[in-house]
């Protein structure tokens, strides 16, 4: 009888975040502008966007229920678009707005957050992730 090697024949697929914005700024990249959008039956949207080299934009968004903290518990519909002109980010906006009123819900709340203006990509981390507790306690606000 010959040996058996219990080790699968294969290594297991590492599953990637497509909601993950990896920003690198040796290459010219920076965070751009995250937005939140809010509908009437609780579901957050959540836009993410950054800047490359080359002035275009990187942008992904999705639908989520959030934490108290502001991180997402589930997320369903991920879009990403890559290499934009800037201006695509509003677009998404208004086009995230219009997938909601379609399902018959209502838009309760918008906001933005531009980052463009601050000094570096650790600075644009803090300012996002206390940006999106402030949004989760604000969303919560908002009538339903």
């Amino acid at each position: 009888m010959g040996e058996v090697d219990a080790a699968p024949e294969t290594a297991a697929r590492v599953v990637e975040d497509l909601t993950a914005m990896e920003v690198d700024p040796a290459k010219g990249e920076r965070l751009h502008k995250a937005a939140l959008i809010y509908s009437s039956s609780g579901t957050a949207y959540r836009m993410l966007s950054k800047t490359l080299k080359t002035g275009q934009v990187d942008l992904v968004h999705y639908g989520c229920a959030l934490d108290e903290e502001g991180n997402p518990t589930s997320k369903w519909s991920i879009r990403r678009i890559l290499e934009q002109a800037s201006e695509r980010f509003d677009k998404e906006i208004a086009g995230i707005q219009k997938t909601i009123k379609d399902s018959g819900e209502e838009v309760v709340g918008v906001w933005v957050h531009d980052m463009t203006a601050m000094p570096d990509v650790e600075t644009q981390g803090n300012s996002l992730k206390e940006w999106g507790r402030k949004m989760a306690v604000e969303a919560r606000k908002k009538p339903s």
